[in-house]
């Protein structure tokens, strides 16, 4: 088990390291309906696009790409030849364009991804496959948050009779001090949080014969943050592609917490899309 472990971990690694060596993507496929192609590698949803290509879009498919630099979404309809870059989605054969954009403009800052968003995109998206075998909290943790009503996840332990979950203000002073018997839990009311200050949290497995304790950090959002985010929430509205955006766009600038329930959302609400389950899976 160990060599499994050891041998996934240099896997994934090596393959932040192959992503990390291409340059930021500056669109996204936000949807994707039979199949297209870009020379010999067939496209799939949630990839992303990080030099200029010729796509091939077969009969009868559609294709929905959304621009990070200014959040507009081209679609595609098959049969079609597409050649995509930063700068421009042009029609080379086939049915022109639908273009739209689906968020708020002032959501967007207009200069695409940085590479500190990039490295955050490389991180959410490479699945770890060996599992944690230790206590350990699932979130938030090393996050921004957008909601002060905030709920804490761990995994399991053994034996464990109940949890106790303590929550600490930036001073050190205990804002939330509870018992479950579950893994979960949201408090009653919302926390006393401010913007910017950092927050820590830890939850005690009781019952057991030998006391563990896991403990993860946060932040939370600033108003201007919070406004422009929850924008372009209410923006994507109910479309899977525009709700992926989203989610990548809180996982690109840092809400990492939020991003993963608004993939379990839309893993609840689209059960065909194997990718949003992986999306919505706990990192470790």
């Amino acid at each position: 088990m160990k060599r499994f472990a050891t041998g996934s971990l240099l896997l994934a690694i090596l393959a932040v390291a192959a992503i990390a060596a291409h340059a930021a993507p500056f669109a996204m496929i936000t949807d994707l309906k039979g199949a297209a192609w870009a020379g010999e590698r067939k496209l799939a949803l949630l990839g992303y696009l990080e030099e200029p290509l010729e796509i091939r879009v077969e009969p009868e498919a559609r294709l929905s790409v959304t621009y990070f630099a200014d959040g507009v979404q081209y679609s595609f309809a098959g049969p079609a030849r597409v050649a995509l870059d930063a700068q421009s989605a042009r029609v080379l054969e086939g049915a022109a364009a639908e273009a739209r954009r689906i968020v708020p403009e002032k959501s967007i800052n207009g200069s695409g991804l940085s590479p500190e968003q990039w490295r955050r995109l490389q991180q959410a998206t490479v699945v770890m496959r060996n599992v944690k075998s230790t206590f350990s909290v699932i979130g938030p943790d090393d996050t921004k948050l957008l909601d002060r009503q905030t709920g804490f996840e761990w995994t399991p332990v053994e034996g464990a009779k109940s949890y106790r979950l303590v929550v600490y203000g930036a001073g050190g002073d205990v804002l939330v001090e509870t018992r479950t018997e579950g893994t979960h839990l949201r408090p009653a009311e919302p926390l006393a949080l401010e913007p910017g200050r950092q927050y820590r949290w830890k939850v005690d497995a009781i019952g057991v014969s030998r006391p563990v304790t896991a403990s993860g950090r946060f932040t939370l959002a600033d108003d201007a943050a919070r406004e422009r985010l929850a924008g372009l929430k209410r923006a994507a509205g109910n479309e899977p592609g525009p709700r992926a955006f989203y989610a990548t766009t809180l996982e690109a600038e840092g809400f990492s917490h939020e991003a993963r329930l608004e993939w379990q959302a839309l893993a609840r609400d689209f059960p065909d899309q194997a990718l949003f389950r992986e999306r919505a899976a706990p990192r470790p």
